[in-house]
């Protein structure tokens, strides 16, 4: 389950503007993969097959993210990345809210069936100890991205009392 909301944080981050810097999600999906391929140690017969899997699924992970936002859109309902939304939803009806709750819980199931399908085509390629190594360097990458991008967010908006004298 904490995957799942890792994976809901990160991916939420590479779709914002504030985030991404003129990255697209198709972007951030390719620096993820190149990422994995330059730290994920596999066998030549491994990474012949895993790889193309991989990208399908990040591939399909985006596409999953990608219908979120949109069926929140048909709404009326366009969020930012995590941590900027307080005022938007705010201002939501409570059709709206519950909206946006069903549909939190409906890409969670969504996200959690994808990792499945993939972790059973990823037994049929990889060693047990390929795929804990997979999964340690997704979460190491997640974190990564979350840390740079408080950094980010930290340099843009200074210090918290900065021009206010003490009394």
């Amino acid at each position: 389950m904490k995957k799942v909301w890792i994976s809901l944080i990160i991916i939420a981050i590479a779709t914002s503007s504030l985030f991404a810097q003129e990255k697209t999600p198709k972007t951030m999906a390719q620096e993820r993969l190149s990422y994995m391929k330059e730290n994920l140690s596999l066998a030549s017969k491994e990474s012949q097959s895993f790889w193309s899997v991989y990208e399908q699924y990040l591939n399909d992970e985006m596409k999953a993210m990608n219908d979120y936002r949109k069926n929140l859109e048909k709404q009326g309902i366009k969020l930012g990345a995590p941590g900027t939304n307080k005022e938007i939803i705010e201002k939501l009806t409570d059709k709206q809210l519950s909206y946006l709750q069903d549909q939190k819980f409906e890409l969670r199931k969504t996200l959690l069936n994808l990792e499945t399908t993939y972790y059973k085509k990823y037994k049929t390629i990889l060693t047990p100890k390929h795929i804990q190594d997979l999964y340690n360097l997704e979460y190491k990458y997640k974190r990564e991205i979350t840390q740079k991008r408080k950094e980010a967010k930290k340099d843009t908006t200074g210090p918290v009392n900065a021009g206010k004298k003490k009394r």
